[in-house]
C-alpha cells in the first residue's frame, strides 16, 4: 500500500515538494494522478491537493504558489500555529496553512531569488521570513513532515512508514599552502602575484607562521582522524587551492593523509567568467590530487547568490553542495536538515545538484562563552535528532589544532562528537 496524490494540475512544483516531504523525509512510496475517477477507486491511502475534496480522502487545501510557473512577488499572509507564525493560511483543510506551499517557499529559497533580482547586496538572515516567523532555529519542514505523518496515521493507523535515522556529517575546510618557486624571475613574479592578487594564500600563510598560528595541515588532519577512530561518521574535507601552477603546490603529505577520505572543492561559487575559470582550475587540481573524488562536491562559505552560484557549480560538473547555511548566524537556511535536489525557479525544474544544509559553523561558536556555545550546540543537535535528520556543521581545520587560541573550538568539536553519539 502506498500514498496516492491527486491534483487537477500536476505541476513540477507540486511533484517536487510532495516527493521531498513524503518520499525523502517520510520514506513513503508515492503515486501521482490527475484522474479523479481513478483516484476515488484506489485502495491506497488517498490524499488530494486543491480547492475542494473529492470524497472522504485526506484533503490539503491549496494556495496559488505551487500552480504558478514563474517567479513573482507574493503578498504573504500568516496565521499562528503553535508558538510561531506560518504562511499561506487556509480553511477547511487538514492543517490551517498550506504546508506544501510553505515548504516549497523555504526550500527553493524563493525570497532570495526575489532579493537578487532587486539588488547585488548579500541576503541577510535577519531579513529572512524564517527569522521574522521565529522558525530559523528549527528544521521546520522536517517538523511539518512529522505532523503530516501524524495526520495520515490518525486516519490510517495501519499504514507503515519506513524509518529514517539520525546522521552526523561535519565538514572541515582548509587552504593548501604553495611552495616558493625556484629561480629569481619565477620567485619575483610569484611574490608580485601574492602582493597584488592575494589569491595564492602565500603571504597569509607566511604571516601565520611568523605569528605562530600557522598550522601543519598534515599533522592536524592526522589528529582529526584520530578523533573519529571510534566513530561511524567521517568528516567531509573541502580544500581551497591557491591560484598558482600545480608545480608550486605542496600536497604530497596532505593527499596521502586524505587518500581514503571524502574530499571536495572549497569556495567554488562564481558570478563572472574569471571566477568560473577558477572553479575549473580548482577542479583540475582536485582531480590530480584525488582522482577518486567522485561525485564532485563543493562548499561555498562566502556570499551565496541565487541562481548564479548553483548554476555555475552545476555547469562545472559538481553534483553535491554543502553551501546552504549562514556562516555567521546559526539556523536552517532552507528550513530542512534533509538533503534535497535544488529546484531552479528560473527554469522551473528539478536539477541534479544535491544540497546539504549546515546549521552551525565554528565562526559562530568562537564568539560565545564555552557554556553558551555548548548550549547552542546541544540545541541544534537535539533539533535534528527529533526529526531523524542529518546534522551538518562547518569547521576550519585551524580550529581543530592544538594552538591555544583554538582550545575552546577544539574542545567544542570533541563535545559535538560525543553528544551526537555515533
Amino acid at each position: 500500500m502506498h500514498l496516492i496524490i491527486f491534483s487537477n494540475i500536476l505541476t513540477p512544483r507540486i511533484k517536487y515538494i510532495f516527493n521531498f516531504i513524503l518520499k525523502d523525509i517520510l520514506k513513503a512510496e508515492v503515486e501521482f494522478t490527475g484522474n479523479s475517477q481513478y483516484f476515488l477507486q484506489s485502495e491506497h491511502i488517498r490524499i488530494s491537493y486543491g480547492d475542494e475534496p473529492l470524497g472522504d480522502e485526506l484533503f490539503f487545501k491549496a494556495t496559488a504558489l505551487l500552480f504558478a510557473n514563474k517567479l513573482e512577488e507574493i503578498k504573504l499572509k500568516t496565521v499562528s500555529f503553535g508558538e510561531y507564525q506560518v504562511p499561506f493560511p487556509v480553511e477547511r483543510s487538514a492543517l490551517p496553512f498550506d504546508v506544501f506551499a510553505a515548504s516549497f517557499f523555504m526550500i527553493s529559497r524563493y525570497e532570495e531569488y526575489l532579493h537578487q533580482q532587486k539588488t547585488e547586496e548579500e541576503f541577510k538572515p535577519s531579513k529572512s521570513y524564517q527569522y521574522k516567523w521565529r522558525i530559523l532555529d528549527k528544521p521546520i519542514v522536517d517538523e511539518w513532515a512529522l505532523i503530516i505523518k501524524s495526520v495520515i496515521k490518525k486516519k490510517h493507523p495501519d499504514f507503515k512508514f519506513h524509518e529514517k535515522k539520525f546522521q552526523h556529517q561535519p565538514t572541515v575546510h582548509f587552504n593548501i599552502v604553495p611552495n616558493l618557486p625556484e629561480g629569481f624571475f619565477s620567485r619575483t613574479k610569484f611574490i608580485f602575484s601574492a602582493v597584488f592578487r592575494k589569491e595564492n594564500n602565500y603571504l597569509s600563510s607566511q604571516f601565520d607562521r611568523l605569528t605562530g598560528i600557522g598550522i601543519n595541515n598534515e599533522q592536524v588532519l592526522n589528529q582529526v582522524s584520530q578523533l573519529f577512530a571510534s566513530k561511524k561518521s567521517r568528516p567531509l574535507y573541502f580544500v581551497d587551492f591557491p591560484d598558482v601552477p600545480m608545480d608550486y603546490i605542496r600536497v604530497n603529505g596532505v593527499a596521502k593523509t586524505l587518500n581514503d577520505q571524502s574530499v571536495g572543492l572549497l569556495r567554488p561559487c562564481a558570478n563572472n567568467k574569471e571566477k568560473m575559470t577558477g572553479i575549473k582550475d580548482g577542479l583540475i587540481k582536485l582531480k590530480k590530487c584525488y582522482p577518486n573524488a567522485i561525485p564532485l562536491t563543493s562548499q561555498q562559505l562566502e556570499t551565496l547568490k541565487f541562481p548564479i552560484c548553483y548554476l555555475n557549480i552545476l555547469n562545472s560538473g559538481i553534483t553535491s553542495d554543502y553551501s546552504m547555511g549562514y556562516d555567521n548566524v546559526p539556523g536552517f537556511r532552507a528550513g530542512t536538515c534533509t538533503p534535497f535536489n535544488w529546484y531552479d525557479l528560473q527554469l522551473e525544474k528539478v536539477t541534479p545538484l544535491v544540497v546539504n544544509s549546515y546549521c552551525l559553523t565554528d565562526y559562530i561558536l568562537q564568539f560565545l562563552t564555552r557554556e553558551a556555545a555548548t548550549k547552542i550546540l546541544h540545541q541544534y543537535i537535539n533539533a535534528v535528532k527529533v526529526v531523524n535528520g542529518t546534522f551538518y556543521s562547518s569547521w576550519n581545520l585551524k580550529s581543530l589544532s592544538d594552538y591555544p587560541k583554538y582550545k575552546k573550538l577544539r574542545s567544542l568539536f570533541g563535545e559535538m562528537l560525543s553528544y551526537v553519539g555515533n
